[in-house]
């Protein structure tokens, strides 16, 4: 899987690229091979750092509004895993791919619970909201 750093022309199109390209990660780490090329993972570590990039604050202050104690405990989880993540691929130049595997399943457990939470208020949905500005 590549990840591609152009724009798409449509933002609708982007934000559904960027929530089935989680879908797609959590399919491959769940079906396959624990082995994974030095160049998968340089990949999937530029994703965490744009993830970081964007969510500058963490994912903790996504959406305060919403106070449901399993949402609040997931952007907390996504915190924890997103620094382990990142400070196991400086260290070792590989990830643990379970906490990996957890970390983009509570991302689309996160994106789905705002969505449900906040429903389509306009044309931007709530993905747009979340990841707004993001090129990946």
């Amino acid at each position: 899987m590549e990840i591609d750093d152009d724009n798409i022309s449509s933002p609708k199109m982007e934000e559904y690229n960027r929530y089935m390209r989680l879908h797609a990660i959590v399919q491959e780490l769940s079906s396959g091979s624990v082995a994974r090329s030095e160049a998968w993972y340089v990949e999937h570590n530029h994703l965490l750092h744009l993830y970081d990039s964007y969510f500058r604050g963490g994912f903790s202050g996504t959406h305060p509004i919403i106070e449901d104690s399993r949402f609040r405990e997931n952007c907390r989880k996504l915190d924890i895993l997103i620094n382990k993540l990142m400070r196991e691929f400086d260290r070792y130049h590989w990830f643990g791919l379970y906490d990996y595997l957890q970390f983009n399943k509570i991302l689309i457990e996160v994106i789905d619970m705002t969505h449900d939470y906040l429903g389509e208020e306009s044309e931007e949905d709530t993905m747009s909201k979340m990841f707004d500005g993001l090129t990946v």
